[in-house]
């Protein structure tokens, strides 16, 4: 409470991850009051919590960066605004009163005041995608791992990088000069990443492994000892002493109860118009969540979504509530 009066925000950012981050920081520029509210204990998204030793290259004026870098650059960035954040806070629902005020509910039960809402949610709860070996996870956190949090752990190892996606490419070409050994395996013998990701794999030192896939893992009760890769064409098995196993072969996304809130969604993306409405007026989004037409799942064009989104939402908070 303030002065008596409710709080009620210009906007309310869901997801702190760095399109979310931005949002905050330009919605400070753009002199409106605002809050970051995220599900997780930090802010950051996935370059804290899966990346932060991965390099970003897709940032303007920034030829390459790691992921916690951008993160420490983009809080810093919103520092002089004191935008506040609310962490460990899931939305469940979003909802408009009599008076067309945003009403933003958390599990928690905390319920928060706003006049537009920017849904930043990259691809919703992210869990990591496993693969079906039957001891996987007696290996996790003792070997196994979904990402790279700490270039020390793999200094001067034997790692195993399993995937064909940009997140497996730019995971292994972040470790590969710190190794004694790298194996990335690919199901097949075609990449699903950047043209210049896959360029940048087959110049290093690692040695890659197409047709192949991870069979099976052993080791003892404290950690990882070999794994038994197999030929996905012949069939064929061979075992290799290994240190380190990074599986990167996508993420699972929740995103049952974006759906309840009413907004249009195609699969599993928000729609929005050109202004990165929703089909809610004055619920915004913006960075891999959404999709129109040209859409690109990347960290600038989200950046760029995001300032749109803020710069309308402003008129929007201007033509609907003068007297606010």
């Amino acid at each position: 409470m303030t002065g008596g009066f409710l709080e009620c925000y210009d906007t309310i950012i869901v997801g702190g991850g760095p399109v979310g981050l931005f949002g905050a920081y330009y919605a400070g520029l753009r002199d409106m009051t605002v809050r970051l509210v995220d599900r997780r204990h930090e802010l950051g998204g996935q370059l804290t919590a899966i990346y932060p030793e991965k390099w970003v290259y897709d940032i303007t004026g920034i030829p390459a960066i790691r992921g916690k870098d951008l993160y420490k650059n983009l809080f810093a960035q919103s520092v002089p605004y004191n935008i506040p954040s609310s962490l460990n806070e899931e939305v469940v629902l979003i909802r408009k009163n009599r008076n067309n005020i945003l009403c933003v509910e958390t599990r928690n039960g905390t319920v928060m005041h706003t006049k537009t809402v920017m849904l930043c949610l990259g691809m919703g709860a992210h869990i990591p995608r496993r693969l079906d070996i039957k001891n996987l996870r007696e290996f996790e956190g003792k070997g196994v791992s979904y990402g790279v949090h700490s270039l020390e752990t793999f200094k001067n190892k034997k790692v195993i990088v399993v995937g064909g996606g940009d997140s497996a490419l730019d995971l292994a070409l972040t470790i590969v000069n710190d190794c004694s050994d790298l194996y990335v395996l690919h199901r097949s013998d075609r990449f699903n990443s950047h043209e210049e990701t896959t360029k940048k794999l087959y110049s290093s030192n690692a040695e890659i492994r197409t047709y192949s896939e991870l069979f099976e893992i052993e080791g003892d009760e404290n950690h990882v000892k070999s794994a038994s890769i197999r030929n996905t064409k012949t069939g064929e098995v061979e075992k290799i002493q290994v240190d380190e196993i990074i599986i990167a072969i996508g993420l699972l996304f929740n995103l049952e109860v974006v759906q309840e809130w009413g907004i249009k969604m195609e699969g599993n993306s928000i729609v929005v118009d050109h202004n990165r409405q929703t089909s809610i007026p004055g619920v915004y989004a913006a960075g891999d969540i959404v999709t129109y037409p040209g859409k690109m799942k990347l960290i600038g064009p989200g950046t760029s979504e995001v300032m749109q989104a803020i710069n309308h939402s402003k008129t929007y908070i201007q033509e609907n509530f003068p007297y606010l």
